[in-house]
């Protein structure tokens, strides 16, 4: 089985799950700010929009695990077909597959310790 259908099971509605934590979509879009963020000050307006989300760091952590590990599959399996990957197509591929097999960025589900941690992007409502 290949990793990208691994991460796809792991991500399924079916896997049992030791733990799972909630995020709120605007704190997803916080994190996702963060990474775009250009200027030390914006960093630091966003950190303190951060500082009482529980567990932020690990959350934030194992969606970054996730994406790396889509990411270096995707390709991976692009160059066992023959295709060339380059800088340029990278990011166009990776964010491809992963808003695929997050289902729309809502879940990142990995395995850390032989545990089943998943991160579940959930409604402000």
């Amino acid at each position: 089985m290949s990793t990208l259908e691994k991460l796809r099971n792991l991500n399924s509605n079916d896997q049992v799950v030791n733990h799972e934590f909630l995020l709120h979509e605007d704190h997803y879009d916080l994190l996702m700010d963060l990474a775009e963020a250009e200027t030390d000050d914006e960093e630091e307006e966003i950190f303190e929009q951060m500082s009482d989300i529980p567990n932020l760091a690990y959350i934030a952590s194992v969606i970054e695990y996730w994406e790396n590990k889509v990411g270096s599959a995707s390709i991976k399996r692009e160059i066992d077909r023959g295709y060339e990957v380059t800088m340029e197509n990278k990011s166009e591929l990776e964010e491809t597959v992963c808003e695929e097999l997050s289902l729309e960025f809502t879940r990142f589900t990995v395995e850390i310790d032989d545990e089943i941690i998943r991160v579940q992007v959930v409604s402000n409502d």
